[in-house]
């Protein structure tokens, strides 16, 4: 059995490690493989499924260190690790870069070079020796068992999931020869709420052919119509920039790329290291998969159409405050699902709750957008809040004529209430032993005060 050690010893390597723990260490380890995997998954992969993916890599990310550190709670998911729980005196940073590789070269495989050049040079910063060996082999082990619990979460068969439009008024109508997109997604697992069903929304008047009739839906008809339209006469140049800057389209990062940006920068800002900084992404990307969850759950249970559909066939709801325009189209390209709740305003909403939580929310910043699909920045827009920018995207669809007003505020209030269950239920710090502070302090007057002559 190992030598007994003095509890005081004990205490003077606690002490060691809340010394050592404030150093900021390599934080771009963790956005290097942030700025990777969007780079990998601009083309093809949605925002939903990106959310999802990110989790996976974030929380693996995230593991790695805390069962090394044991600074924060673990991420609980299938085989729980406790906090401090890996091998005693491996390289946690060691650990993270191999969760990282592991994960990435499991779901995006043909990327793989590209993942494995990144890998070689940041292992190559790690002194080689036996912590470097134990943290490699841990990592890779906390990233597999993330995996096989991700993999029967129904991701795999969401997209193949039989969807048949009900073909009446006020139902959603694919607008698109692509077909309807995600149609299982709202079943996938979820990673942090315990389901969907008490975060899911339903439109004003309770049911879709209810809230056709109400006052409310005539004001968000008249609204999208007026501003939304791909000729409006009262959108403002700056709403068109809103527009177009958050639609995330075909071939760009995404809502959710957007986000994980935002949190790149946020990060660097405020100087995080690298543990920190891993535990911002872990929780930022868990509530964005939930919230991306949430959203489409609602979408396909509510199967509400779109302002293209809804105003060529004004005269068809019932309503007599909504007049029928056969030739309106939308600014932006309208997404191929149904169009209650709005999947941007919810991905937005939780990463910003998130942001805000761990950051403050009075934090300026600006953040580029990839509108052409070319990888490149076509326009650059500056925020004095996490919330400005979340404000911003939630009215962004009204503006692209792709979204209605209610289904814009609703998905915010579904994504600040996924962004305050993940933060309030996971990534916490592990509580000081107790007494161990008076008992330092004791030590430090007994080592360090006066002394009788």
């Amino acid at each position: 059995m190992p030598p007994l050690r003095h509890p005081f010893s004990r205490l003077l390597a606690s002490a060691a490690l809340l010394l050592t723990s404030v150093t900021a260490v390599r934080a771009d380890l963790v956005t290097e493989w942030n700025a990777l995997a969007l780079t990998t998954m601009r083309t093809g992969t949605e925002a939903p499924v990106m959310a999802r993916d990110l989790a996976i890599l974030h929380t693996s990310i995230y593991n790695a260190s805390e069962t090394i550190r044991g600074g924060y709670q673990t991420y609980g998911f299938g085989s729980y690790v406790a906090p401090g729980s890996g091998p005693a005196g491996a390289s946690y940073e060691a650990a993270m870069v191999a969760a990282a590789n592991t994960v990435m070269q499991s779901l995006y495989s043909g990327s793989s070079a590209a993942f494995t050049s990144l890998y070689t040079t940041q292992l190559g910063a790690i002194a080689d020796g036996q912590a470097k060996d134990d943290g490699i082999a841990w990592g890779i082990s906390i990233a597999n068992d993330m995996l096989t619990w991700r993999s029967t979460d129904g991701a795999s068969t969401a997209a193949g999931t039989p969807y048949s439009p009900v073909g009446t008024a006020g139902y959603w109508a694919q607008t698109s020869a692509s077909g309807a997109l995600l149609p299982g997604w709202g079943t996938v697992g979820t990673f942090a709420i315990p389901g969907t069903g008490a975060y899911m929304s339903t439109l004003p008047g309770g049911t879709l052919t209810s809230y056709l009739l109400t006052g409310q839906y005539a004001t968000d008809y008249n609204q999208v119509k007026d501003i939304g339209s791909s000729f409006s006469l009262t959108r403002t140049s700056d709403e068109t920039n809103q527009a177009y800057f958050w639609a995330a389209g075909d071939d760009t990062v995404k809502t959710t790329g957007m986000w994980n940006q935002v949190a790149e920068t946020a990060a660097a800002s405020a100087g995080l290291s690298v543990t920190d900084t891993a535990r911002l992404f872990a929780a930022v990307n868990v509530a964005m998969a939930d919230a991306g969850i949430t959203a489409m759950a609602t979408s396909y249970d509510t199967q509400f159409w779109r302002p293209e559909t809804a105003i060529a066939n004004g005269d068809a709801d019932g309503n007599g405050s909504t007049d029928v325009d056969v030739a309106w189209t939308p600014l932006i390209t309208s997404p191929s699902f149904p169009e209650y709740v709005a999947l941007g305003s919810t991905i937005s909403e939780a990463a910003a709750t998130v942001l805000a939580s761990y950051l403050g929310d009075s934090v300026a910043f600006s953040l580029g957008s990839d509108i052409n699909g070319d990888g490149s920045t076509d326009l650059t827009r500056n925020y004095t809040s996490f919330s400005q920018a979340a404000d911003e995207a939630v009215l962004s669809g009204i503006y692209g004529g792709y979204q209605f007003g209610t289904s814009a505020t609703d998905g915010q209030l579904i994504g600040s209430a996924v962004g305050d269950y993940v933060v309030g239920n996971n990534f916490a710090l592990v509580p000081e032993p107790a007494g161990v502070l008076l008992v330092m302090l004791g030590a430090g007057l007994f080592l360090f005060g006066p002394r009788r002559r």
